[in-house]
């Protein structure tokens, strides 16, 4: 199994020790879920092929059922203080570090993405209007101009008009 995959499962077992003190006949059903999770894991390529077969399998169902019944049959871990929480997950510092960074870059790709996603926009809205829906639509806004313009055009006879005849 990819070590990726691993990492998910792995997270989702966490999200239940972390949040609740757990009985040993919950643990068994927890144990449980995910030997069946890791066996489907098995049969997935990578971690983003896990998490979107993962989402729509009877096994997410299972794992939300069980946030329920651990809700129910637990008690809330209770928090005193942020160094519980870098107790409890160590690794947390370095994954706020890593989020950080992780955003950052996804703003730096973002900016530098932007003129490559306009000029492939141009190029598409280009292609479209050499096709009958787009000779379709440039027809249709041609004749919406043509009616503002019209109705422009009328408003401002009618002002002339009226200045003629006040004068």
């Amino acid at each position: 199994m990819d070590s990726s995959i691993k990492a998910c499962i792995e997270a989702r077992r966490q999200a239940f020790a972390a949040s609740y003190e757990l009985t040993p006949e919950i643990e068994k059903d927890i144990d449980e879920l995910f030997i069946k999770i890791e066996e489907f894991g098995k049969t997935c390529k990578d971690a983003m092929d896990f998490e979107t077969k993962f989402a729509a399998s009877q096994l997410n169902n299972a794992y939300t059922k069980m946030f329920t019944k651990v809700s129910q049959k637990c008690r809330v871990k209770q928090l005193d203080s942020e160094s519980d929480v870098d107790d409890l997950l160590p690794e947390s510092k370095g994954k706020r570090v890593l989020k950080e960074m992780n955003s950052e870059a996804k703003y730096l790709a973002d900016d530098l993405a932007s003129p490559m996603r306009r000029q492939a926009r141009m190029e598409m809205d280009s292609k479209l209007r050499s096709t009958p829906l787009g000779k379709i639509e440039q027809a249709r806004n041609t004749l919406w101009l043509f009616k503002k313009f019209k109705k422009t055009k009328k408003v401002e006879d009618e002002d002339l008009q009226q200045n003629e005849s006040e004068n």
